[in-house]
């Protein structure tokens, strides 16, 4: 007796054993998940799109879901709720697509996805908006800046303008209007107002800005639209360090650029204003004082004080790092953007590789120039190795190696020297921030004004690939204005297509196809990352252009054949 019970413990062991394996078990498995693929996984932008997917291998057939890995995703990518409705952001995102995943709720670790993209609609414009526009209406400077609302329905409503043309000046003209934007960001506007009405062609990027160009007979102009902060319409006053860059024509019709800075005390009251202009040729450093109030829904107004008079302006608020400014007196038609300076001190100086234009005229030949150069970090303020393409009135300087240094002071403003085949030029600079500066001609026969950026990118032609918006705007003083705005594929391997609509003379062509090709030239020890571009209209028509990368995402263009023209790419998706 007493051995038959030692041995029961180990028979119980054995019976437990034979349980575990066998015929007779009952396997433990993990739950499975199907997503159900729509019909279509190309929707626009604000739409919805109903997603199923099908847990198995559990009683909890609750579904999670996740936008670019996002729980329930977000404004920017898109949200989609716990049945599965996806709702997609109003401007399609970076890459023009998001990723749908989907995970049993019983076990999150494993998942399933597609991915879905997103086309541009009218409620990619859709907000309250800033713009500028400026160019030639009958053959004399015109510029209008104003804000308005993009309802997100095709419509405009809370439209004000100031227009400083032909006629004179206006300041907050009324003005309704419409708009219909392409599945690829492409579209059209009209604003009507008492002066009449104002046709554009634009095309968006996924930041939600947008560039224009008129299309009206006998017009020719190219802007911007910038989203407006929802804060810049209950701003009070501003506080801090601000540069500028001002071009237009003085009351006599000659070319005048003003770059400069000025520092806002939050009473009112312009301190520390410094500017530099180049009034027909004539260059002057100085002082000048000045105010400004702000009116409510972001407007405002200013007065600048200097040696040739006292000029007064609107500005529509961006936002408080950005304001677009147009004069509204008889001595000119200025107009321009303003940024908040940052971090910027009087120790801040180039390092590194930059590129840069500035367009105007060279007496009374239209003048362009692109180009970059690096700093030779060893030796403060030279300059040892740049490149740049000048067009003065269709005679080009192309790829030319050029030298030079530059010198740094007070309230970011410094000055550069550049020599090449074509001579040595002088700029000064005010910078907006350590990797931006706007850019002022100071030679008395080249009046020219532009923007100088560091370069991140771009070095090669792989480098370059996506969807880009295209701007392109003849030189001042050309004898046949041009402007034109579109949109190009970049295939990375060096061709590109797309669209284009373009305006020669005050003619609008409508929009057109366009074809063309691309390279990218890297660095050497004496030259800058340079590239050329041809393109092809379906007219037949081609120009050559050179350019210089800022970025992967941003290029500087210089026409080379043709009428002269600068521009620039910037990546769309």
């Amino acid at each position: 007796m007493i051995s038959i019970l030692k041995k029961l413990p180990l028979l119980f062991l054995i019976l437990i054993l034979a349980g575990c394996g066998g015929g007779n078990s009952s396997q433990i498995s993990n739950p499975t998940i199907t997503l159900v693929t729509p019909v279509s996984t190309v929707i626009a932008a604000g739409t919805t799109l109903q997603l199923s997917a099908i847990v198995a291998g559990s009683n909890n057939t609750t579904v999670l879901w996740f936008v670019n890995n996002i729980p329930g995703g977000n404004s920017t990518v898109g949200t989609i709720s716990p049945r599965g409705l996806y709702t997609a952001p109003n401007v399609p995102t970076q890459n023009g697509s998001v990723l749908i995943s989907a995970s049993p709720q019983a076990y999150p670790v494993i998942s399933t996805s597609f991915t879905v993209s997103i086309t541009f609609a009218n409620v990619s414009l859709s907000g309250n908006y800033v713009f500028s526009i400026s160019g030639t209406q009958a053959g004399s400077p015109w510029v209008t800046v104003g804000s308005f609302t993009a309802n997100g329905d095709g419509s405009v409503s809370n439209g004000t303008e100031d227009i400083n043309g032909p006629s004179g000046t206006s300041s907050a003209i009324p003005f309704s209007g419409s708009y219909l934007i392409d599945a690829n960001g492409q579209g059209t506007a009209t604003f009507t107002s008492a002066q009449g009405s104002v046709t554009m062609s634009l095309t968006l990027n996924t930041q939600g800005q947008a560039v224009a160009t008129r299309t009206d007979a006998g017009s020719v102009a190219t802007g911007a639209f910038y989203p407006q902060l929802p804060t810049a319409l209950t701003l009070t006053n501003l506080n801090a360090p601000y540069v500028f860059s001002f071009t237009g024509a003085d009351s006599s019709g000659k070319l005048l650029n003003a770059v400069g800075t000025f520092v806002t005390n939050g009473s009112n009251t312009l301190t520390n204003a410094e500017e530099d202009l180049n009034d027909g040729g004539t260059t002057a450093n100085q002082p000048f004082t000045g105010s400004y109030s702000i009116s409510g829904n972001g407007h405002g107004t200013a007065t600048f004080t200097d040696s040739i008079g006292t000029r007064t302006y609107d500005f529509y608020i961006v936002s408080p790092n950005q304001l677009q400014f147009i004069e509204t007196d008889t001595l000119g038609s200025l107009s321009g953007t303003v940024f908040q300076q940052q971090s910027v001190t009087s120790t801040t100086v180039f390092t590194g590789g930059y590129v840069f234009y500035a367009t105007g005229n060279n007496g009374t030949a239209t003048y362009g120039v692109a180009g970059g150069f690096v700093t030779n970090t060893t030796s403060s303020g030279n300059i040892n190795a740049g490149t740049d393409d000048i067009n003065e009135a269709g005679g080009i300087a192309t790829n030319a190696t050029v030298t030079g240094g530059f010198t740094s002071g007070t309230f970011g403003r410094g000055t550069i020297t550049l020599t090449g085949s074509s001579g040595t030029t002088n700029y000064v600079y005010y910078f907006i921030s350590p990797s931006a500066a706007f850019l002022l001609t100071t030679d008395a026969n080249i009046n020219a004004s532009g923007e100088l950026f560091f370069q991140s990118g771009g070095y090669s032609t792989a480098a370059l690939a996506g969807n880009y918006t295209l701007t392109l705007t003849s030189l001042v003083g050309s004898t046949v204005p041009s402007s034109a705005v579109g949109l190009l594929s970049l295939n990375g391997t060096g061709a590109l297509a797309g669209f284009e609509n373009t305006n020669k003379n005050g003619t609008s062509t409508g929009q057109q196809p366009v074809t063309g090709t691309y390279a990218v030239t890297p660095p050497t020890t004496n030259t800058s990352t340079r590239g050329i571009a041809t393109l092809s209209t379906s007219g037949g028509a081609s120009t050559n252009f050179a350019f210089y990368p800022i970025s992967n995402s941003s290029v500087i263009l210089l026409g080379e054949s043709g009428s002269p023209v600068i521009g620039t790419l910037v990546y769309q998706y």
